[in-house]
């Protein structure tokens, strides 16, 4: 298990250099991440909860972009392509090539988690740099913010990416 972490660390660290260093990434990156992840999951989980966290998952996300889409669109007053200008094919990709690694919670609050955190980040460099460049490595910045998770995940006794339970038992009263 230990190797199958470190080739997926290896996977996410090539997925933000080239997202950082050319704001592109090879398209069978997150083929392999997605492979790769779903074999983690299944030495924690087992196929029904895999296939229901990917059924829930990829609704989620189906749903930010379908609000993604409505909310340019009322505001260019004509109907927007997202991913022409707004959204790239790879953030969309490696969106959709964690979502069998996490269970549902664990995946809505990682992306809420990793969109915060990217946002103060890209604030925080347009600041700092003027003349920074306004397209954000949404891809590169998940990627990395991603092997965050998974070490605590790692370190952490209670954390548990893959169920819900540890969420649950953490929030409820």
């Amino acid at each position: 298990m230990l190797l199958l972490q470190g080739f997926i660390f290896a996977i996410l660290v090539f997925i933000a250099w080239q997202d950082f260093k050319f704001r592109a990434v090879y398209w069978w990156l997150f083929v392999t991440l997605l492979i790769a992840l779903t074999g983690l999951k299944i030495t924690h989980s087992n196929w029904q909860t895999l296939v229901y966290d990917l059924k829930c998952n990829v609704m989620f996300l189906g749903v930010q972009l379908l609000f993604l889409t409505l909310y340019f669109s009322i505001k260019e007053k004509k109907m927007v392509n997202i991913f022409h200008s707004y959204f790239g094919l790879g953030d969309l990709f490696f969106l959709l090539s964690i979502t069998t690694y996490f269970s549902f919670f664990n995946y809505v609050v990682y992306y809420l988690i990793s969109l915060f955190v990217i946002i103060l980040m890209s604030i925080a460099v347009h600041i700092l740099v003027k003349s920074a460049s306004a397209k954000i490595p949404l891809a590169g910045e998940q990627a990395l913010l991603l092997m965050v998770f998974m070490l605590v995940d790692g370190f952490v006794q209670n954390v548990n990416l893959t169920t819900d339970l540890g969420l649950i038992n953490y929030f409820s009263l």
